[in-house]
């Protein structure tokens, strides 16, 4: 083997290891980037449905004209006497926090496994996105969104609102991926990163992940030709790989004051959540069929549908209105269930453990789908990446009854105990530090064993996996949490 071919041969393997494409092998050839002079009319169509779903979700979520706020005003306020007392109990959204971490680890880490399975990890990022609308809004603007006569929406400190994001989010992105690129450069000098390392590709991207910009500019990949010694893609993902959410999640905080407005206005919330819904859900589908199946080109289709900042605001949005939702009482958005006897909190927790289960059937669906062995290799190639996509689109609906459901049950239910219990708890509480760190613990830990990336036994992956937590929880004690309390306004 050439020295010259080591770098991409190395990144061939991760990139083959990934769950899309670990089931049916590598694919027999990189897809041809769009050329806006032979193919204008697919070009265009790429370009439109980008415009349009940038276009709706910005317009959907922010306000319009401030006489519909002022019109809505009096109602709001008579609603404010149908506000439940006292503070919403989160404290089994920290547990399931942690148990949504471990689902995408678990899953990278079984994917680089003997078993090489996919867990369709993927399905609970937008989880995430849900719980820091619902959080945000309860933490940060509960008086202003509720319809208080005495409150203003003019009264939230936006700066400080940014500076507190800020601070809980940017000293862990630049940490880890210096210290990824740290171990790339100088760790393993003369090794078969010296290729990647100098590729001019390399250096764009290192800059934009820096600049925090990898995401917002990663649908031009869409007519830029692959790279072989960069990750492939022309705009990849960030240094540290799992960092792109932090780039998505940003819009979030940009647009979260403008929001305000139009979450105090809405009446009908349940109804304006299933329209988010299906916002989010159609724009998604739309991006990764037209890329897909027109451009032959999934894995840019797939970043810019779940990645692409502008295209995941109303999952965000569900979260913020699911909160005022719960600030009146509300306890569901999709079906009733109907029980008799047992109090109240006991119905709410025998809901959320269906509705937890319910979410582990469909991913054991979902992976009994994707291993069930196809002649045709075509149809193959096309499931395995189609199950994640409607997966990750049609489950937030699910997520959003199941966090209104736990906010009600206290500790109530097997879900509910579960998710209060002291591990799962200091799981939730390191999860942010240990998502950053995991997939990078997993990459270096390879690259110092002579197996390769695709046959590491499961005495490594399971070490590897101990020491992520152990690394994760370091970092949040001695690194993540004095940063904050340092930069907080």
């Amino acid at each position: 083997m050439e020295s010259s071919d080591l770098p991409s041969r190395w990144y061939e393997e991760i990139f083959q290891s990934l769950p899309v494409i670990a089931q049916n092998g590598p694919p027999p050839s990189l897809p041809e980037p769009l050329s806006w002079k032979d193919e204008t009319a697919l070009s265009i169509g790429f370009v439109a449905i980008l415009v349009v779903t940038a276009l709706a979700n910005l317009i959907f979520c922010l306000p319009q004209r401030s006489s519909v706020f002022s019109e809505s005003e009096s109602a709001n306020v008579s609603q404010t006497q149908h506000l439940k007392e006292g503070r919403v109990d989160t404290l089994a959204l920290t547990g399931l926090r942690g148990f949504a971490a471990l689902h995408v680890a678990v899953g990278h880490y079984c994917s680089v496994s003997p078993l090489h399975l996919d867990l369709i990890g993927g399905a609970s990022m937008s989880f995430f996105y849900l719980l820091s609308g619902f959080v945000m809004t309860l933490g940060y603007a509960k008086d202003l969104v509720a319809g208080d006569g005495n409150t203003n929406l003019r009264d939230f400190n936006k700066r400080r609102f940014w500076r507190n994001r800020f601070a809980r989010l940017f000293p862990m992105y630049m940490l880890t991926n210096i210290l990824f690129f740290a171990v790339l450069h100088y760790g393993f000098k003369g090794k078969p990163m010296v290729g990647m390392l100098s590729s001019t590709n390399f250096d764009f991207n290192l800059i934009l992940t820096f600049l925090g910009l990898n995401m917002w500019i990663y649908p031009i990949d869409a007519w830029l030709p692959f790279d072989r010694d960069c990750c492939y893609h022309s705009v990849a993902l960030p240094a540290n790989f799992v960092t792109w959410t932090v780039q998505t999640m940003a819009v979030f905080y940009i647009v979260f004051p403008y929001m305000l407005p139009w979450l105090k206005a809405v009446k009908k919330r349940r109804l304006m959540i299933h329209l988010l819904f299906w916002l989010q859900a159609v724009t998604f589908l739309s991006i990764v069929m037209i890329g897909t199946f027109g451009a032959n080109n999934f894995s840019v289709a797939y970043w810019t549908a779940r990645a692409w900042p502008l295209s995941r605001i109303p999952v965000f949005a569900m979260g913020c209105l699911s909160a005022v939702e719960r600030m009146h009482g509300g306890g569901h958005v999709t079906c009733r269930f109907r029980s008799t006897g047992g109090s109240e909190a006991r119905r709410w927790g025998w809901r959320a453990s269906i509705l937890g289960l319910c979410y582990i059937l469909l991913l054991v669906a979902g992976v009994v789908i994707n291993r069930v062995p196809v002649k045709n290799a075509k149809i193959g190639a096309y499931r395995d990446p189609m199950v994640r996509a409607f997966l990750e689109a049609l489950v937030p609906l699910l997520f959003i009854d199941l966090i209104l459901a736990l906010t009600h049950c206290g500790e109530n239910g097997i879900l509910a105990r579960l998710c209060r219990s002291k591990p799962m708890e200091w799981m939730g509480d390191i999860a942010m530090s240990f998502y950053m760190v995991h997939f990078s613990v997993i990459l270096v830990v390879s690259m110092c064993l002579p197996h390769s990336f695709q046959s590491l036994t499961y005495w490594v992956v399971l070490g590897s996996f101990a020491l992520a937590i152990f690394i994760g929880w370091f970092l949040t004690k001695f690194f993540e949490d004095p940063c904050r309390k340092c930069l907080r306004a």
